[in-house]
């Protein structure tokens, strides 16, 4: 299941693009009928991955997806457990359904850790980090992007979904406003991309690079990326992501006042929009050509047509972030041409949306529209509010060319209100921010570069490549001939301080190593008493539950038995009277004797862990609408198992379930006992509330779980957050262990 995900860049780079596959009706018809004829979950397979691919039909999707349940269901294979989740998931999303997508594309993520399945961690955990990224849960997106980067190290078959989540990974702070850190992630990304000769990938860093450039001010880096990039797009022909560029180039002319100059690239953008029928693209597309129009006081009229062209393209999608773009420069346009209740009108709609704003630029575009239409208005108090919001974000780090002008603005509010000293203060500051050498500067840049497209039909030409490689390589010989000066120098520097040292690190050295020493030793004694200690609390602990055991056995079910048939005995008039008593006293009996069988110890010397904790499970009392299932390694010999180990996993997994069904409120509790390598481990995992380890400490359950792992050097790993679940996670070397009695 190869799912190479890749957040594209336009813009504000604020949305997805998926590359559709090429694929025909027959292709489809031909896997449909050996699905059909096979009835297998390879076919089954080969059908989710084609409709998934090519973006066709989730409801079929949905179908086949189930198919591949029943064959889970029949084989009770781990990896088609992985499949139905991982593509049920895919065909909710594709519908739209977040919540559902991401409950059922966690158990398919833990499914295959439990499974040690690295490709299907990896290719989950990166479009559960995409899906974030689309939803703008930035931080959780992050969290999966890391978890499969860790599963992807180590593995050069996984390298390109490294790439991807790297890619991503940097996107996510990019969409979140964090430029530096956008920056950062995403030259390493276009550093492993360049190493790892991923030219797809490359262009996609490029372009990334270019529009972080843009955000940072930075024209000569920003358009040498983007020149990179649309030289490999064109040599590729990779038209789709050459879209996305000129789509950033439109984008780069307008923030530097030469839309004219814009709207070509823009058109363009357009053109190769339509040709990969991407609904999304298509709408970003005429929102940006659009709002340069827009701009354009001759050409106004002709940019709102633009844009409400966009309004249904959006919709059709759920395109929630880029639906606030249109209104914010509908309600600038309806304002500039004069016409403020149709200006409102889309304000009000602005406002409706306006939660899906979770950019800076997006934030920063609402408050500047909304101030300026509350000061046309007369609302010069309200309007200040807004401008101040501005001011805020400008002093928090966000940058605009035309910044000045908000300070100017809120000048004209003060002085409106009759407040003169607050209007010359502001208008200081407006006078101080607008520097027009560093705008004609630039805007000379631009131009070069405008009339370089134009000379060669509009298309984008690298005319000194060659020249500016040579001088790198010129630059890159005169550094190398100053730093081997220097390290000379340094060397000899340096092997006169080793010599003068040399005697003193020899003693500092026996020092350390005697210090070691005692330190081993301390914590060797320290382990072994914690551990002596953590032993006599659990056998003390099992002979108090033994004792209780034979106590509610032996003397409380004796008792309340006789008591049952002592009242049997009496005359049949009173003996009627007390059946239901009588019926209620059975059953308190049958659960107090099945209380004093669970704590009695499990007899391990006539069966082993696998069968103890399966009859466990299978005789477990469960309240109505909760279920629990238990899996374990096939061909494992459980009886090579120490029985120490054995009893105090079987009392954890007691005490674990115990506590699900108790407080978790899980529909599912599922139970997993491994054993590979010598390594047994147990998964008790539920889909529960959750709960927050941050803000909750460690009840008595949870301490006697830890303390009977480290009282057998287990290990112990628990995952929980509010709203998702609980997954606990004990494992040990039974290979330390061989000394030790085993089960029998």
């Amino acid at each position: 299941m190869e799912r190479f995900r890749i957040v594209g860049l336009f813009i504000v780079l604020l949305f997805s693009a998926m590359e559709v596959c090429a694929g025909s009706g027959d292709d489809l018809r031909a896997l449909r009928r050996e699905a059909t004829a096979r009835k297998d979950f390879d076919s089954y397979s080969a059908v989710c991955r084609y409709l998934y691919q090519t973006g066709e039909n989730p409801a079929l999707l949905q179908v086949y997806a189930d198919s591949i349940r029943q064959q889970a269901k029949l084989t009770n294979k781990l990896e088609a457990w992985i499949e139905y989740y991982a593509w049920s998931s895919e065909a909710y999303f594709c519908q739209g359904n977040y919540t559902e997508g991401y409950k059922l594309k966690r158990k398919a993520i833990a499914y295959a850790e439990a499974a040690g399945k690295t490709e299907y961690l990896v290719d989950c955990a990166s479009d559960m980090g995409y899906y974030f990224n689309v939803d703008a849960k930035y931080d959780s997106a992050r969290y999966y992007f890391n978890k499969g980067m860790k599963a992807a190290e180590g593995h050069p078959e996984l390298a390109a979904g490294y790439r991807v989540m790297l890619t991503n990974y940097a996107s996510s702070y990019l969409y979140e406003g964090q430029t530096d850190s956008a920056l950062l992630y995403t030259q390493r990304a276009r550093l492993r991309s360049f190493t790892d000769r991923d030219t797809a990938m490359l262009i996609e860093n490029l372009n990334q690079l270019g529009t972080l450039y843009r955000r940072k001010k930075d024209l000569e880096h920003s358009i040498h990326n983007f020149e990179q990039a649309l030289l490999l797009c064109e040599a590729q022909k990779n038209f789709t992501t050459a879209a996305y560029i000129y789509g950033n180039l439109a984008t780069l002319y307008c923030e530097w006042e030469q839309p004219e100059a814009a709207i070509p690239f823009s058109r363009k953008a357009i053109e190769y929009a339509h040709l990969t029928g991407n609904m999304l693209m298509l709408g970003t597309c005429y929102t940006n050509l659009g709002a340069i129009l827009c701009n354009l006081p001759n050409r106004r009229s002709e940019g709102i047509t633009v844009l409400k062209q966009a309004i249904p393209v959006l919709k059709s999608v759920n395109g929630r972030s880029r639906l606030c773009e249109v209104y914010n420069y509908l309600t600038n346009a309806y304002r500039a041409a004069g016409r403020r209740d149709s200006a409102m009108a889309y304000l009000d709609s602005l406002d409706v949306l306006s939660d899906a704003l979770s950019s800076d630029v997006g934030l920063y575009r609402y408050y500047q529209a909304k101030a300026s239409l509350l000061q046309d208005v007369g609302q010069y108090g309200a309007a200040i509010g807004y401008y101040g919001k501005l001011v805020d974000m400008m002093e928090g780090g966000y940058h605009d060319t035309r910044d000045y002008e908000h300070y100017a603005n809120i000048a004209n509010c003060y002085l409106k209100l009759n407040q003169p000293l607050m209007a010359f203060n502001n208008l200081q500051k407006a006078y101080a921010l607008r520097d027009s050498s560093f705008q004609n500067t630039y805007s000379e840049l631009l131009s070069d570069y405008s009339v370089k497209y134009e000379t060669k039909e509009k298309e984008l030409m690298i005319t000194r490549l060659q020249e500016q490689q040579l001088r790198e390589e010129q630059r890159s010989l005169w550094r190398k001939a100053i730093s081997g000066g220097v390290v000379s120098v340094l060397i000899i520097v340096l092997l006169a301080l080793l010599y003068a040292r040399q005697r003193q690190k020899a003693r500092l050295a026996v020092l350390a190593r005697a210090a070691e020493e005692k330190e081993r030793q301390f914590m060797a004694l320290q382990k072994d008493t914690e551990q002596r200690l953590t032993r006599k609390y659990i056998d003390g602990l099992e002979s108090e539950r033994e004792r209780m055991a034979s106590e509610l056995h032996d003397d409380v079910c004796n008792s309340m038995l006789a008591l049952e048939l002592e009242f049997r005995d009496m005359p049949s008039a009173i003996s009627k009277e007390l059946k239901p008593h009588l019926e209620v006293l059975s059953g308190l009996r049958e659960r107090l004797r099945t209380l004093s069988h669970e704590l009695m110890p499990p007899l391990f010397q006539y069966a082993t862990i696998d069968e103890m904790l399966a009859d466990y499970i299978f005789h477990l009392a469960l309240p109505d609408g909760q279920q629990a299932s238990y899996y374990s390694t096939e061909g494992v010999d459980w009886s090579l198992v120490p029985q120490n180990i054995g009893f105090e996993f079987y009392r954890i997994v007691q005490e674990a379930v115990s506590n699900a069904v108790k407080y978790s409120e899980a529909a599912h509790i599922d139970v997993s006992l491994g054993l590979h390598d010598q390594v047994l481990s147990i998964s008790v995992a539920d889909d529960g509330k959750g709960f927050d380890r941050g803000k909750k400490s460690k009840g008595f359950g949870l301490r006697t779980i830890w303390q009977r792992a480290g009282s057998v050097g287990a290990a112990v790993d628990l995952d929980t957050a509010p709203g998702k679940g609980v997954r606990l996670y004990v494992s040990v070397n039974i290979g330390k262990n061989d000394g030790q009695e085993h089960e029998g």
